[in-house]
């Protein structure tokens, strides 16, 4: 009985881990372009993934204690020791599957990270460049209050001269 319940359980995070693979798959699509709307629809949809899978493993993590009592926080494989070996096989099968598409899934998370920092020092780059900042740099009297700095205190150029 806790062998079928173990196996439904870990079909479940096989599928839900499936779904999101493919939602952060979405999500490295909306990055290159750059479509902020459809990015934060993805990421209510990567949310309401997380959630599920939190509480299957919480059930997961209830089935294994009823199955190896003896273990303070028995893992799947700890659970296979206890099994025929038919079930056994099926349940290290399921894991071993499940293994994969996280290691999948992280590489993508991975690189959609790499992606946003990307983005974001694009962003800045872009912003620095229009900053208004002093149009000599030469030793001498600084005329007035036009000395503009960057974020760090050094002087640097810019692309428009804004004047308010």
């Amino acid at each position: 009985m806790s062998a079928t319940l173990l196996i439904q359980t870990l079909d479940k995070l096989v599928k839900l881990h499936q779904s999101l693979h493919e939602v952060a798959k979405k999500k490295t699509e909306a990055i290159k372009i750059g479509d902020m709307d459809a990015l934060k629809q993805i990421m209510k949809d990567e949310q309401a993934h997380i959630m599920s899978i939190q509480k299957l493993e919480e059930a997961r993590v209830t089935i294994s204690k009823r199955m190896v009592p003896t273990i303070p926080d028995p893992t799947v494989m700890d659970c296979v020791k206890f099994l025929d070996s038919q079930d056994a096989e099926k349940v290290s099968e399921i894991a071993n599957h499940l293994k994969e598409i996280i290691m999948n899934l992280a590489e993508t998370n991975s690189l959609n990270q790499q992606l946003l920092q990307q983005s974001m020092q694009f962003v800045n780059v872009s912003l620095n460049l229009l900053k208004p900042t002093q149009k000599s740099i030469n030793y001498g009297k600084p005329s007035g209050n036009n000395i503009q700095t960057n974020a760090i205190g050094k002087q640097g150029n810019s692309l428009l001269n804004i004047k308010a």
